[in-house]
């Protein structure tokens, strides 16, 4: 037993925990925790690519197929808020399960819509939004140390770009052998998953005991901590225990602006050429959706390479800065990509460049931003605090395509001459999110990275709490 590790008399569980080695079971937790994150990705992307296919056939109009791409955002909008209170107030495992559950059984049946069928199509879709709402990284960030919490929480988005991969690969592959049809049924595989968390992940500890439930905290603690039961004290909870109430996270005005400043500015800008982009590099290169998939399996291992760059980064310059960083570079890329898209490179599009450029930041930035939210917020509200997050990520689903829809006119969204009038403006009108939300977080500067989570919200005052990084030079 190291010294770390000893229980002191003015120690708490928490405190142990804080310090001490973990069991190798933690670590197996956190994986899987992490694992989940890649289907939502997964189903997310793949749409794009499936209605480049269903639009033409089942002849939809401009309106249908942006209706169709839209739901999801509309459904993650209205379930971000209310998953996220029943997370802060019934605990944070249901209301993962409970979304997994959701949006995968909504994901893949529809397989099953029949053919033409666009409206039965766009509410599966949006019921997969609404299920986006609970799949909240709340419990994983709340289960790690301090000392390791942003690598472990942005680490947990280094994986879901893998799902824009597999998306990519598994259309370019197999598209035209399965069908859309075939790929769609891969949406019920979350539940696989579902029942591996239901059966192996415990609550979050340091909810437990933002409830006053000592006794259960102790015993989760007990699981994680190399050290006998008996060397591990009771946490300590606080006086009072607060029931969450979806207005309290108003409590704390400035982190709340500073969640919709950096997920707005990431999250409107990445999701407009998320859904628009394989249409927009089917135009310029004249080929098929299978094809403009295959291209963008180097836009997802740009993705990749962000989410990896922005897991290591934050933890040696902080949350803040990285998020003003991503925010700079996501309006640099994207407004290259406006004015540079007629342009190729030995045969490569420009266009193509600038968004795998761009992925480091808006895609890469997101594992910044994700657990921002979350971090920001005392323990009893940082299922809102991450609920925010989900749904201005659902207001960026909503909004980023459908500024480019409206600059397109009123045509068919996969005609090449919609599409092409909209590049230019569209996406200068994305890039300009960005800068506003850079703007906006260089003046609300919270800083997360290394600050312990609080469980008793009478802690929550100045001091290391509030931390904020010093001035910019």
């Amino acid at each position: 037993m190291t010294a770390a590790a000893t229980a002191l008399p003015e120690q708490d569980g928490i405190d142990i925990f804080e310090s001490a080695r973990l069991k190798p079971r933690y670590w197996l937790l956190v994986v899987l925790l992490m694992t989940q994150g890649l289907f939502e990705f997964f189903d997310f992307y793949i749409i794009g690519f499936l209605v480049s296919v269903i639009g033409p056939e089942w002849n939809l109009t401009f309106g249908q197929v942006s209706i169709v791409l839209l739901s999801a955002g509309v459904g993650q909008l209205v379930g971000a808020l209310p998953f996220a209170w029943f997370a802060d107030r019934y605990g944070r495992k249901p209301a993962l399960i409970s979304g997994i559950v959701l949006y995968s059984l909504a994901a893949g049946c529809a397989a099953f819509v029949p053919d033409g069928s666009w409206m039965l199509f766009a509410f599966l879709r949006f019921i997969v939004g609404v299920g986006y709402g609970g799949t909240q990284i709340t419990l994983l960030i709340e289960i790690a140390p301090t000392r390791w919490r942003t690598m472990i929480a942005s680490a947990s988005g280094l994986i879901a770009p893998g799902g824009v991969l597999l998306a990519s690969l598994l259309v370019a592959n197999f598209l035209p052998t399965i069908g859309w049809r075939g790929l769609a049924l891969l949406g019920f595989f979350p539940l696989v998953i579902a029942f591996a968390l239901y059966f192996l992940v415990p609550e979050s500890v340091r909810w437990l005991v933002s409830q006053g439930r000592a006794t259960e905290a102790h015993d989760v603690l007990a699981k994680y901590v190399d050290l006998p039961k008996d060397q591990i004290p009771l946490p300590r909870v606080p006086k009072e225990v607060r029931r969450a109430r979806l207005r309290d996270i108003a409590l704390y005005p400035g982190r709340f602006w500073l969640i919709v400043a950096t997920s707005s500015g990431l999250g409107i800008a990445g999701f407009g050429v998320a859904l628009w982009g394989p249409t927009v590099l089917t135009m310029l290169l004249k080929i098929q959706p299978a094809e403009a998939a295959a291209y963008f399996v180097f836009v997802s291992i740009a993705g990749i390479a962000g989410r990896a760059l922005w897991t290591v980064t934050p933890h040696f310059i902080g949350r803040w800065r990285s998020a003003l960083i991503c925010l700079f570079g996501t309006a640099v890329t994207i407004s290259a990509a406006a004015f540079l898209h007629p342009y190729f490179v030995a045969g490569v599009p420009v266009f193509l460049l600038c968004l795998m450029c761009g992925s480091l930041f808006y895609d890469g930035g997101a594992s910044n931003s994700s657990p921002y939210g979350t971090e920001l917020f005392p323990v009893r509200l940082a299922g809102l605090g991450g609920g925010l997050v989900q749904m201005v990520s659902g207001f960026g689903k909503l909004l980023g395509p459908i500024i480019l829809a409206l600059i397109a006119g009123s045509g068919n969204l996969l005609s090449p001459q919609a599409t092409e009038a909209a590049i230019t403006p569209g996406f200068l009108t994305l890039a300009a999110f960005a800068v506003v939300g850079f703007l906006a977080t260089s003046m609300l500067r919270y800083e997360t990275h290394g600050v312990r989570m609080v469980t008793d919200e009478d802690d929550f005052v100045s001091g290391k709490v509030n931390a904020k990084p010093p001035p910019l030079a």
